[in-house]
């Protein structure tokens, strides 16, 4: 009698399966959008307008990506913690995948003084 829950329980689980269901392409598509933020921040200068600061440190990346547009809000921190200071930097950029790669459509910024005395990780 005790051998048949654990008949069915072997049953069970020898029937159960982890599927991936991630829409074709998308996996590939975050890796592309991610490496062409990176090139764009490593080429970009200070949302001020001055010349590039030592440091950017990407603090959190969020994406949504819906068939060819996709969004990635991108929250860093600007500067090198030295006399002026950091920055966080909130910025929203719009992708849109041609025949071959994605390309940046529009990039929104807004930033400000990182509040004083913050731990910065």
């Amino acid at each position: 009698m005790r051998r048949l829950p654990l008949l069915w329980l072997a049953l069970g689980l020898g029937a159960c399966q982890v599927e991936d269901r991630t829409p074709a392409g998308s996996r590939q598509d975050e890796a592309a959008i991610r490496r062409l933020i990176l090139t764009y921040h490593r080429g970009a200068t200070d949302p001020a307008g001055g010349p590039a600061p030592r440091e950017l440190r990407v603090v959190r990346t969020d994406l949504r990506q819906e068939g060819d547009v996709a969004a990635a809000w991108v929250t860093a921190r600007w500067g090198d913690g030295a006399e002026g200071g950091e920055r966080d930097v909130t910025e929203l950029f719009v992708l849109r995948k041609g025949a071959t790669d994605w390309r940046i459509v529009h990039v929104s910024t807004a930033s400000r003084a990182a509040p004083a005395g913050a731990v910065h990780p």
